[in-house]
């Protein structure tokens, strides 16, 4: 993993060019990294890619769930609350999520939330749904560039 590219293409590349660069990405910890510093200023179109790229595991969907609200989402699944796209984007991600489509990895996952994050979430959530908050062991692939 070549932290130098993942930065340049990060800071440097168009919508279309990071989408190109995504899809290149065959390394767990390199698509962590770039899911990880990714500037949601630029919409859902590159981590929607992130998701369909063949390396993206269920640390990196949790990660991804995590950094666009989604513990917002599963506080209250029912109100219709940020955008239309956003909204389109995060059931997709919690539907993908559920129904396990992301294989193990070896990166690691933490959901960094607080005790009383965890205890409102506990109050709301079913069973099946304390995989977005439960950590998983692994490599450390949390960089910021």
């Amino acid at each position: 993993m070549d932290i130098n590219t993942i930065s340049n293409h990060l800071y440097n590349d168009s919508v279309p060019q990071a989408i190109n660069y995504v899809k290149t990405i065959k390394d767990e910890e390199a698509l962590f990294v770039y899911a990880y510093n990714y500037n949601w200023d630029n919409g859902f179109d590159v981590p929607t890619e992130i998701l369909n790229n063949e390396s993206c595991t269920l640390s990196i969907a949790l990660l991804i769930f995590s950094l666009s609200d989604g513990f917002l989402f599963l506080e209250d699944k029912e109100t219709e609350c940020g955008t239309k796209a956003w909204s389109n984007f995060i059931n997709d991600l919690y539907k993908r999520i559920a129904s396990k489509s992301f294989p193990a990895g070896k990166a690691a996952y933490d959901p960094q939330l607080t005790k009383v994050q965890e205890y409102k979430l506990k109050k709301v959530i079913n069973d099946n749904e304390l995989l977005f908050m439960t950590p998983i062991d692994g490599t450390n692939c949390y960089q910021k560039i």
